[in-house]
């Protein structure tokens, strides 16, 4: 068998204990009080058996079908796993589309839980209900997954460019030479939001206004951090802002054959624009002056909230 790494138990066996406590006190009440005397002893003792048996059974059910381990080889919740080979990425949270582990189809996040998603390779994804989602990162060698999203202040805004410079790494690997333009610091300043994750920053959003709709400008995450559900959280938290601030859609421009630009995005609810707006076709020109398109097609897409 694998080494076990890590066992959340589902239910531990307080409640076992709260009882036989309980069932003791009525006992001294019976005996001191109501003059029970020691013949109510036997049913009492019968009671404690009972009551006491039948919650450490329906405890011991619980954790069998429910308690997380963590091995070498798998993450198990009862019956169910997967193996930690076809994990990809982990990040908090759970879009609702997304199974829970050792649940059924429609059941919900068991109370007290948080749920921390699995990523796979096949670009499917698990999420798994855990009390301690830092303890289970940490156990799955990914501590950095549990960090939220959070707005940038003026400390991150000054470490993004190299963010962005070094997460060009993954284009110049796949073969791609995209054309060198310094990030330009001053407009992350005068944009709509900016939002990071880590501390310092692993990787950030930026999001500006076109044509009436929220527009994400950039997202980068370090090379160290990537394939980990980094991008997605990202990419969420800025959609979920939008949708706050009272936008009705959010758009970007991105390449169209790249396997982590619009097929990415195409996954997450985006589709690719037909025709553009105003200021998207002005932005659509500027990119094509600067020599991204020589590089490989570029579209325009957007995700209605």
């Amino acid at each position: 068998m694998s080494g076990r790494r890590y066992v959340e138990p589902a239910r531990t066996y307080a409640s076992c204990f709260v009882l036989l406590v309980i069932l003791a006190a009525g006992f001294v009440v019976d005996l001191v009080f109501l003059g029970g005397g020691r013949a109510h002893a036997v049913a009492w003792a019968i009671a404690a058996v009972l009551v006491v048996g039948v919650d450490a059974l329906i405890v011991y059910a619980a954790r069998s079908v429910r308690s997380i381990e963590v091995t070498d080889d798998e993450v198990r919740v009862g019956e169910s796993s997967v193996q930690r080979a076809e994990i990809a990425g982990i990040r908090p949270g759970r879009d609702d589309e997304v199974p829970l582990l050792g649940r059924r189809t429609g059941e919900g996040l068991p109370r007290g839980t948080t749920p921390l998603t699995l990523q796979l390779e096949d670009g499917s994804a698990i999420a798994v209900a855990t009390r301690f989602p830092q303890r289970l990162a940490a156990a799955l060698g990914a501590e950095e997954a549990v960090l939220e999203v959070r707005p940038a202040d003026a400390a991150d805004l000054a470490l993004l460019p190299e963010i962005d410079s070094r997460a060009e790494t993954l284009f110049r690997v796949a073969g791609i030479d995209l054309p060198e333009i310094p990030y330009p610091v001053d407009e992350l300043h005068e944009s709509k939001a900016v939002f990071v994750v880590g501390k310092p920053p692993v990787g950030f959003v930026q999001i500006d206004e076109v044509d009436g709709l929220a527009h994400v400008q950039e997202i980068a995450v370090l090379p160290s951090h990537m394939r980990r559900g980094l991008g997605s959280l990202l990419l969420d938290a800025a959609c979920a802002w939008a949708r706050t601030a009272g936008y009705r859609a959010v758009t970007l421009t991105t390449y169209a054959e790249v396997a982590w630009n619009a097929p990415f995005y195409a996954e997450r609810g985006f589709v690719e624009l037909a025709s553009l707006t105003p200021a998207l076709a002005e932005l659509r020109d500027w990119e094509r002056d600067i020599g991204l398109d020589a590089v490989g097609r570029r579209v325009a897409m957007r995700r209605d909230l």
